[in-house]
Formats: structure tokens, C-alpha cells, sequence
């Protein structure tokens, strides 16, 4: 009879290790899923967190990218045979951080250099010997009809008498920038033809 106990009793402890094993293994298995949906869950957040981050900062992007339009550096060229003059004004110009120029004292030299679309804004003076600043205009203006130009006048009124006569199709919108100009002046006249905005 202790055989049978025996038996029976080694039975039941197998039964026993089974049965704690079976709900060991299904506890586990649950817990295994939990986890792993926990760590879907924790994806998906993740994925829409990183999603949100990305269109906030395409977002910003676009509105620096609008607002920078008007605030990136602006590249100017300088053409005036007075060297005093011409470093000057480009000291004055390059104080402010968005405007970079590049200062010619010969107007045929400030031709050869100037490439299409690589300057915002071009300050010509007018009086210059062998090219004065209304030929420089023309032939930059057969070369890009875009660039914004101005011109540097001690005497708007008696220029304007000369640009009459030599070249009547002349765009009478152009600016004059009249000398001697203040430096606050010349910064702010400058910054409004190219509209940047004042910090």
C-alpha cells in the first residue's frame, strides 16, 4: 500500500508542479503581452509626439523662412570714384549686420564684377569719370532687369536735368540717396529699398 502512496503521491506532486507550471507559463504570457502592448502603446506615442515636434518645427520653418525674406543678409554694390566717400558709406552700410558690400571706385571695374541676380540693391554715383553712373545703369540693366539701383547725388535737380536729356527712357522711379546724407539716414533710406524690416 505505501507503493500506491507512493505512486499516488508522486502523481499528485506532478500534477501539482503541472498545474503551477500551466498558470506560471499563463501569468507569464500575459505579462509578456502586456508589456508588449505597453511598448506599442509607447510607439504609438512616440510616433505621434515625433509626428506634432516635426510639424511645429515645419511650422517655424516657414514662418522664419517668411520673415527671414525681408531680414536675410542683403548684398550691395558700391560704385563711387571718391574713395572716402565709398569707404565710408560701406562702414556705415555694414554696421548694420544684414546689409554686405562690395565697394568699386571704377565704375568699369564694378561692371566687369557685377553678375546677374547676385546683388539686392546697386548705390551708383553719378559724377564718375570714364563711365558716369547713368551708362553704368544702362549696362547693368541690359545684364539684369531685376536688381534694385540707386543713385548718389551730391545734385538731384541738376543731374536730373542731364538724365532728361541723355537717357529720356530712364526709370523715374529710381531713388536718389542725396549727398552728404546722415548715417542713420543712409542706413534707414537703404533698408527701405530693400524692405527689411527695422529691428
Amino acid at each position: 500500500m505505501r507503493s500506491v502512496d507512493t505512486d499516488s503521491l508522486e502523481k499528485r506532486e506532478q500534477d501539482f508542479v503541472r498545474h503551477h507550471h500551466y498558470i506560471a507559463c499563463k501569468d507569464y504570457d500575459k505579462t509578456i503581452m502586456n508589456k508588449v502592448r505597453s511598448i506599442m502603446n509607447l510607439d504609438y506615442l512616440n510616433q505621434a509626439h515625433q509626428q506634432d515636434q516635426k510639424e511645429e518645427e515645419e511650422e517655424n520653418t516657414k514662418n522664419d523662412e517668411n520673415s527671414n525674406l525681408k531680414n536675410k543678409t542683403k548684398k550691395i554694390m558700391l560704385v563711387d570714384d571718391e574713395t572716402d566717400i565709398l569707404w565710408l558709406f560701406k562702414m556705415i552700410l555694414e554696421s548694420d549686420a544684414r546689409l554686405k558690400v562690395d565697394a568699386f571706385s571704377d565704375p568699369i571695374v564694378a561692371l566687369e564684377n557685377f553678375r546677374p541676380g547676385l546683388y539686392d540693391l546697386l548705390l551708383i554715383d553719378i559724377a564718375m569719370p570714364k563711365m558716369n553712373g547713368f551708362e553704368l545703369y544702362d549696362k547693368i540693366r541690359k545684364l539684369d532687369k531685376k536688381v534694385k539701383i540707386s543713385f548718389v547725388t551730391a545734385s538731384e535737380m541738376f543731374y536730373e536735368e542731364i538724365r532728361k536729356e541723355a537717357f529720356p527712357e530712364f526709370d523715374t522711379t529710381i531713388c536718389f540717396i542725396r549727398k552728404p546724407i546722415a548715417n542713420p539716414d543712409l542706413i534707414q533710406q537703404v533698408r527701405e529699398i530693400l524692405e527689411i524690416v527695422n529691428l
